[in-house]
């Protein structure tokens, strides 16, 4: 189905009715779409909100239920741009649900990056708060993202609530303080894997035959994945999942100190997931501790402050010299 050519009525009532899911493929049609219509008023109560509007929501959400926090003075935004902030903002990054590299209505390593950028330039803000709530997704452009999430001079306080693996953690890793929800989070994952379903032979079930034809010096076209849907892994497991995994198990490893020190048939470097009270231990690493929300957005309001402090005693001794 062209989306373009689907009357606005009905594709609202599409979407609606059948909770068409928003997939990355989607991304571009939606937002070509959304821009040519004349009536955008009518359009914002009816089409989903984009993961940025999502999360101004959940964050105004978070702000409501903690009013002894903002009492005392401590400010989360998503405004990463915002010079009207107060001095000693915390930028407020959301990672819930599928990772992918790059959309508008998921979590989208690319714009966080975009994000943590701005708020790492703005001089009003001293930390990142980054909530995480993921099982993974996709591996494209982490290691991009881990280089930036490396070079940030701000302190990082990662918080998790119910799960970090996979990718989630590939990011959350970084964390100058990893700290989760409950003893009952899940945290691991550490590894690369690949899942899709084959249907070819359902649709043969109902008649219709697939049929290919390569050019003769084209041998190798597509046969990677061919091997890999005919029983045949050992390529694609070698030239692709294997330096993906290592590429994983080596940010891990730079950024958890424990980790770095474990044997490399550890189950952690294998992909086991742990609760978060053994994802704590000393013999684990994975994380630095259980905290409260209101307990973590004090602590990372005190790292920034003290991230703060230390600036200003640089600043002070460069001017002496």
């Amino acid at each position: 189905m062209d989306i373009l050519s689907t009357p606005s009525s009905e594709l609202i009532s599409l979407i609606l009715s059948s909770r068409l899911l928003i997939t990355r493929e989607l991304d571009n049609e939606l937002k070509l779409f959304c821009a040519t219509q004349s009536n955008q008023t009518a359009l914002d109560t009816t089409l989903p909100k984009t993961y940025s509007q999502a999360t101004v929501i959940e964050l105004n959400a978070l702000k409501k239920s903690l009013g002894k926090i903002s009492s005392e003075c401590i400010t989360l935004s998503s405004e990463y741009d915002s010079l009207e902030l107060p001095e000693g903002s915390l930028a407020y990054h959301r990672i819930v649900g599928t990772i992918l590299s790059d959309s508008n209505w998921w979590f989208s390593t690319m714009q966080f990056e975009r994000d943590m950028l701005s708020a790492e330039a703005n001089p009003q803000f001293s930390g990142h708060f980054v909530h995480i709530n993921s099982g993974g997704g996709d591996a494209y452009y982490l290691d991009q993202i881990s280089k930036t999430l490396s070079a940030c001079q701000k302190p990082i306080y990662v918080y998790i609530k119910k799960v970090c693996g996979s990718a989630a953690y590939y990011i959350g890793c970084h964390g100058t303080v990893v700290k989760a929800t409950t003893s009952n989070d899940i945290i691991g994952c550490i590894g690369t894997m690949a899942s899709f379903w084959d249907t070819d032979s359902y649709f043969e079930k109902l008649g219709l035959k697939k049929v290919e034809a390569y050019a003769t010096r084209s041998i190798l076209k597509n046969k990677k994945h061919n091997d890999l849907v005919s029983g045949k892994p050992k390529q694609f497991i070698e030239e692709d999942l294997n330096p993906l995994c290592e590429q994983f198990i080596s940010e891990v490893q730079s950024n958890r100190k424990i980790i770095s020190k474990l044997p490399d048939d550890h189950p952690i470097l294998q992909g086991e997931t742990y609760r978060a009270e053994l994802a704590q231990s000393a013999d684990n690493g994975l994380i630095d501790g259980i905290a409260t929300l209101p307990e973590a957005i004090r602590e990372a309001h005190d790292l920034g402050q003290q991230w703060l402090s230390n600036q200003q005693i640089k600043q002070q001794i460069r001017r002496m010299l």
